[in-house]
């Protein structure tokens, strides 16, 4: 979008949650107290010698007095993008009043945090044109499903696979308490960039559910998913019709029989479902990509 942008580098997911690196960070934080850590210390001379005229957080945590120190490079222009669950917000986190602008996805917590005086915003997430467009028709009968093995994700894989659904399961290992089943279906792929939209188009249907702590919002996944191509049937919340137009776009359940009835649909008419997948990539690509957000976000400013 023709800005000069500085970052802190890539971290990966699963190695900065790694338990050698979590345990280091919980040591540390018990023998030197609550104080800015290294990356804090980093993010700091990085605003000093870059002097930016925004600081952007995506999902990230600062410390309160790392935050304090970047209001003299950007006061007023401290953004915070958070996409998580608000619930999955640590410490003052998304309610640290040195943020200038607050966005979350759920409307009910942006009215939760106006209420305390905070400049908080709705806005939804969105995905990568670059990696998530259609790349592959449907060439298999199985269910997709790609992301963490949540509690009630794993419920309802186990319910559906009890009706003679098959998966393909995708993403982060299921962690050590998972049923064995959850464990053996898995693939052991956790799949990024095209290869996601690859296997989110070859699938018969994409299942997309919500942890318990997601609100009345929608994951990345809705617009990844959507972009590739894929089938989308996704669990209802009112915030989808924000975004999609049900029936149209993709398909929504909101009681076992219905999410039954559209693994049905898929199954049984996969000729009229490819008017749906165009459809749900049409819309992503031209109202939810990152630019499309960022655009909100700099008008704003």
């Amino acid at each position: 979008m023709g800005h000069d942008v500085r970052t802190l580098g890539h971290v990966p997911y699963r190695k900065y949650w790694s338990l050698p690196r979590y345990a280091t960070r919980v040591a540390r934080e018990m023998m030197s107290g609550d104080k800015p850590d290294r990356i804090g210390q980093k993010i700091i001379k990085l605003a000093r010698d870059f002097k930016p005229d925004v600081i952007l957080s995506v999902t990230g945590l600062l410390h309160p007095l790392v935050l304090e120190e970047l209001g003299r490079f950007a006061r007023g222009r401290r953004v915070l993008w958070w996409g998580d669950p608000p619930a999955n917000s640590q410490k003052w986190g998304i309610l640290d009043p040195s943020w200038d602008w607050i966005y979350v996805k759920d409307r009910a917590a942006a009215k939760k945090l106006r209420l305390v005086g905070r400049n908080a915003h709705l806005l939804h997430e969105a995905m990568n044109p670059r990696w998530h467009k259609p790349v592959a028709g449907q060439k298999n009968g199985a269910v997709v499903i790609a992301g963490n093995y949540y509690a009630f994700r794993q419920a309802i894989i186990l319910r559906l696979m009890s009706d003679g659904i098959d998966f393909q399961l995708y993403g982060s290992r299921p962690p050590r308490w998972a049923n064995p089943k959850i464990k053996q279906l898995h693939t052991g792929k956790y799949v990024t960039g095209e290869e996601k939209s690859r296997v989110f188009g070859e699938g018969a249907a994409c299942l997309n559910t919500f942890s318990l702590a997601e609100g009345d919002s929608l994951n990345c996944r809705a617009f990844e998913i959507a972009g590739a191509g894929g089938l989308q049937i996704i669990e209802y919340r009112s915030a989808i019709e924000e975004c999609f137009e049900p029936g149209k776009e993709l398909l929504t359940f909101q009681t076992y029989d219905e999410l039954l009835h559209c693994l049905s649909r898929a199954k049984t008419y996969p000729g009229e479902m490819v008017a749906i997948r165009e459809a749900g990539a049409k819309r992503a690509l031209s109202h939810h990509t990152y630019q499309h957000r960022l655009r909100v976000i700099l008008n704003n400013l």
